[in-house]
């Protein structure tokens, strides 16, 4: 790593003189499994805007909390040496906004100290955060987690032990980090629900609040993106997650031919189909939870969201 001054807050080097004068100023902080996938490729055409080249570069992330909850970003160097980072940025000139998205980045209490840490790096960045209807956002990120081995507890024992699910979830708590570092008008709240429904009419809308003319897209870049698969694998064996995690296994994708790579994970995982998982009692259960807490974001954004206020029996995975 260069030996260069230390940025107190986030503890890598940040030389002077960054991107050709500029930083990175526009940041989709998530939620997990509520778009900002597609969102980031929906701004990438924009003239006015260059995206990054890694959609989860996590650069302000804690890099110990990073190491112990994805390892294999963590190896990357555009997660903590800054020269790397800017290297998203090939062409950084001639647009206004340079941006990235790492869902990392609203997730607190498990991601700390992320708001301040952007905060402290631009104070005049433009927040965007995507939001979700909270139950099925969780749930989602469940079976997000029990696809990469991350999580090996059934659905509803782990939205009740593990916080994570409810905690990303709870937009309150995580809009709340924000607004202690940033006005009001510097955040974007964009309701997944709305993006997939009137993409063009939430996108215009977006770029209106980011001082930018319109875009007019072919419809091929407003395809649907990233949809998740009604399928989803565990392993086969003991240990498999932590040889896909290891730094050896990251070496030997890089000489494997891609079919052996592909033959070697079909034999390490089993495949199933998650209708056949009954994930009414964490439904419910979440629905509970969850309740209050969207109220609470409701009053935050000042106005209701009545794609939210359907049954829980009617709200889709």
């Amino acid at each position: 790593m260069p030996s260069q001054p230390s940025d107190p807050l986030h503890g890598f080097p940040v030389p002077p003189g960054d991107l050709r004068g500029r930083k990175p100023n526009l940041f989709v902080i998530g939620a997990s499994k509520s778009g900002s996938s597609a969102l980031h490729a929906y701004l990438q055409p924009h003239p006015g805007i260059q995206m990054s080249r890694e959609k989860e570069p996590c650069f302000f992330v804690d890099q110990n909390e990073l190491e112990k909850s994805w390892p294999i970003m963590a190896r990357q160097p555009c997660s903590h040496e800054w020269q790397a980072y800017c290297d998203l940025w090939p062409d950084p000139e001639n647009v206004t906004y340079l941006g990235e998205g790492s869902v990392y980045y609203s997730q607190a209490p498990h991601r700390s100290g992320v708001a301040a840490r952007i905060a402290a790096f631009c104070p005049d960045a433009r927040i965007v955060y995507t939001v979700r209807e909270p139950v099925s956002r969780a749930v989602a990120h469940y079976w997000q987690r029990f696809k990469e081995f991350q999580e090996p507890l059934p659905i509803e024992q782990a939205v009740r032990e593990n916080a994570i699910y409810r905690d990303t979830s709870d937009y309150a708590l995580q809009l709340n980090q924000y607004l202690a570092h940033f006005d009001a008008s510097q955040i974007k709240v964009i309701v997944a629900e709305d993006l997939r429904e009137r993409r063009r009419e939430v996108l215009a809308d977006l770029f209106g609040w980011l001082g930018l003319p319109d875009y007019d897209y072919h419809e091929a870049e407003l395809a649907e993106r990233h949809r998740s698969p009604p399928t989803s694998r565990k392993q086969r064996f003991p240990l498999v997650s932590a040889v896909r995690d290891s730094s050896l296994w990251a070496s030997a994708r890089q000489v494997l031919p891609a079919k052996l790579i592909d033959r070697l994970r079909s034999a390490a995982t089993t495949t199933f189909d998650k209708a056949e998982v009954n994930e009414t009692g964490a439904r419910e259960y979440l629905h509970r939870y969850l309740n209050p807490r969207r109220a609470e974001f409701e009053r935050l954004i000042g106005r209701e969201i009545s794609s939210w206020r359907r049954p829980i029996s009617e709200v889709a995975a």
